[in-house]
């Protein structure tokens, strides 16, 4: 009889505390301009629970007592109990830049940042996680399909070897543009950062060589009570390279391990085919732009979260692709799909069984209102 009310009792109170949890809605904006502010990190117990989408939306289950965390470079975190979260999220603007202080010469810093980064890199080299992935096609400013994914794969410094969970593609229009950019993705910062496949090669900040390729500036910035080194990079004419990271890498000071990278690659072009499947194409420049973020607690940088942002043109229309890539937090995911690794990503998504049922319960990023017309469709086309 004792054993029975405990299950009894057990079986309530578990079905109190999910009845406990509900849905957090709201905008994150900047608090003095008020534009919206894309991309945020949505943080529950510690955990990356969400992100705001493209337009600074967000949505998230959590108890009344879970402790919610957002934040956006550039600007002061907050932390809020999530019952008195507020639908219109405000951060202020918070780096500032503190009186040079001459600590190193610039190149033994970097020589040390390396250094640093690949020794904590062999050491968790192995380290996996579960990201979700969302790709975006834009035709003339339009969005024209969306694609969305989990992915395994290895998260010390640059996310790669993906293999697909699952996955789903919805469309509208009778035509489809689009590109992989989960290959982008594994944008690498560190030259020969281990064996494994790299989809771009290009010299990247990261090298005991960069002298020879780029000239830096580093300043030294507070941001949200930690201390960073700012260090910009920009190729210089000795080079050689055509296909060049550029940009702005944050290193936390006392650590010496990155903790943001915004950029570009330059020189690249791109084979537009009006045709899928065609084999002739038109050869054109192409903008990418990325932005990378890390998470040093476990004192290895772990890939947070990866923006991919594309667009060129040709002599009909303008196009943009757009993508995000994130990390649950996860090293599995609560169901018996199994994983394997992908050659064409679109191709193997419509070889999944889609399950509505599993996005029901895996939903991880607020949609737009035309993402969720997009969604619809797929969902219909089940």
């Amino acid at each position: 009889m004792i054993c029975r009310f405990s299950l009894f009792t057990f079986a309530i109170l578990a079905t109190l505390q999910i009845q406990a949890q509900t849905i957090l809605e709201g905008v994150v904006k900047d608090d003095e301009s008020g534009e919206m502010l894309p991309f945020a990190h949505i943080y529950c117990q510690g955990r990356l629970a969400t992100m705001s989408n493209s337009q600074g939306e967000f949505a998230l289950v959590a108890t009344p007592s879970d402790v919610i965390r957002i934040t956006f470079l550039g600007h002061k975190s907050i932390s809020v109990v999530a019952s008195e979260l507020p639908k219109v999220v405000r951060l202020k603007a918070s780096m500032q830049y503190l009186p040079e202080v001459v600590v190193l010469p610039a190149y033994n810093l970097i020589k040390d940042i390396t250094r640093k980064t690949a020794k904590a890199l062999k050491k968790w080299k192995d380290e996996k996680s579960i990201y979700f992935f969302r790709q975006s096609t834009f035709v003339d400013g339009t969005q024209r399909n969306m694609m969305e994914a989990f992915f395994d794969a290895y998260c010390a410094l640059r996310a790669t070897s993906f293999k697909l969970i699952t996955g789903r593609i919805a469309e509208g229009g009778d035509v489809f543009y689009g590109a992989d950019l989960y290959k982008l993705s594994q944008i690498r910062l560190l030259e020969k950062d281990n064996s494994r496949f790299s989809y771009i090669e290009s010299i990247v900040p990261l090298d005991l060589h960069f002298k020879n390729h780029y000239e830096t500036s580093i300043s030294k910035v507070e941001y949200d009570g930690q201390t960073l080194y700012e260090i910009r990079f920009y190729p210089n004419r000795e080079s050689c390279f055509k296909k060049i990271v550029t940009g702005t890498l944050y290193v936390d000071a006392e650590r010496l391990l990155p903790v943001k990278m915004l950029g570009k690659i330059n020189n690249l072009t791109v084979v537009h085919r009006s045709i899928e499947g065609s084999i002739d194409g038109e050869v054109l420049p192409i903008d990418i732009s990325f932005d990378v973020s890390f998470n040093i607690e476990r004192e290895f940088p772990e890939v947070t979260s990866v923006i991919i942002n594309s667009a060129y043109k040709d002599k009909q229309h303008d196009y943009r692709f757009l993508s995000l890539l994130y990390n649950t937090g996860r090293n599995k995911l609560d169901s018996q799909q199994k994983s394997y690794y992908i050659f064409d990503l679109r191709k193997q998504i419509n070889k999944c069984r889609f399950s509505q049922e599993f996005w029901n319960s895996h939903e991880t990023l607020k949609r737009t209102d035309l993402e969720k017309m997009l969604n619809d469709l797929q969902a219909e086309g089940k």
